[in-house]
């Protein structure tokens, strides 16, 4: 059909409309992907032995919704005596007419010294949504979270659902922001004094990458804290913060956030330890 539309009340039958139909309607408002706010966000986690297990959460994906609402437990096969593997933890979405569903799907990779991941399969009928790789030694008897790749964040291979519409990135927030808040101020260059000017020219916006490494948490009162120094801040300053795309999974994992800020210096608080570096994007303005 070139051209349906709907909904329309049916008349002895002569309007009828199917699943995708109705899914449709939400074409262009959801992404697809893992809702990230809603329960435990289908975070795989190991379980015991050679078991995983998806925790709660809902996602969508091909324009189909899936909800877990208690902990899903998988079996991983045996891992080889000399070589290495990946398997790669999936919702798999088959619209054939045999099957019609979405469901939890291991994927495996060939054995090998240095396995390759599995690819993710799009096509009409079928398509994979990978929430995370393990990487299975050779002789593993268990798995551990130090196996799991989490790929929730990878937009390619799952991505977050994080509002109706997709969001901009934080970069782009930023410069959109700068460029607009630019604008406005040279177009009262010629109704204010000097001194005047230079409080403004100081407290114009300004962007800036924060690096907070994994060396540099320390335990404080059940949560671990992270100083970083940031020129130019201070006490009454606005700060917004973002985690950079790369680190979404991590910052979101981790609940880490800015806590307190200080003359040249944020300060960052996270529940659980962070085991690889976080990059935020900080915007701080004001005087």
């Amino acid at each position: 059909m070139a051209w349906t539309s709907g909904f329309f009340n049916s008349v002895n039958g002569d309007r009828r409309y199917n699943a995708q139909q109705m899914s449709e309607i939400f074409e262009g408002l959801i992404t697809d992907g893992v809702y990230e706010s809603v329960a435990n966000k289908m975070a795989v986690q190991p379980n015991s032995g050679m078991t995983i297990q998806i925790a709660t959460g809902r996602g969508w994906f091909g324009k189909h919704w899936v909800n877990n609402d208690s902990e899903y437990t998988l079996t991983l096969s045996e891992s080889d005596v000399i070589l290495n593997r990946y398997v790669a933890v999936c919702v798999k979405v088959d619209d054939t007419d045999a099957v019609r569903n979405a469901t939890p799907y291991l994927k495996y990779s060939d054995f090998a010294t240095t396995p390759v991941k599995p690819t993710m399969i799009r096509t009409e009928t079928v398509k994979e949504y990978c929430l995370a790789y393990i990487y299975i030694k050779a002789g593993a008897t268990e798995i551990k979270a130090s196996d799991i790749e989490d790929t929730r964040g990878n937009e390619s291979l799952c991505g977050w659902v994080t509002g109706l519409i997709e969001q901009l990135s934080s970069a782009t927030l930023f410069e959109q922001f700068t460029a607009i808040f630019n604008d406005w101020f040279n177009g009262l260059a010629n109704l204010i004094n000097e001194n005047t000017e230079a409080m403004l020219v100081n407290s114009l916006p300004t962007s800036v990458k924060l690096t907070l490494t994994s060396a540099g948490w320390v335990a404080e009162n059940g949560t671990y804290k992270q100083s970083v120094t940031v020129t130019g801040m201070n006490t009454t300053k606005s700060v917004i913060v973002n985690p950079a795309t790369d680190s979404v999974t991590a910052y979101s994992a981790s609940e880490i956030k800015c806590s307190d800020q200080s003359v040249n210096t944020l300060t960052f608080t996270a529940v659980t330890k962070p085991t690889t570096n976080v990059v935020v994007d900080v915007l701080h303005m004001g005087v």
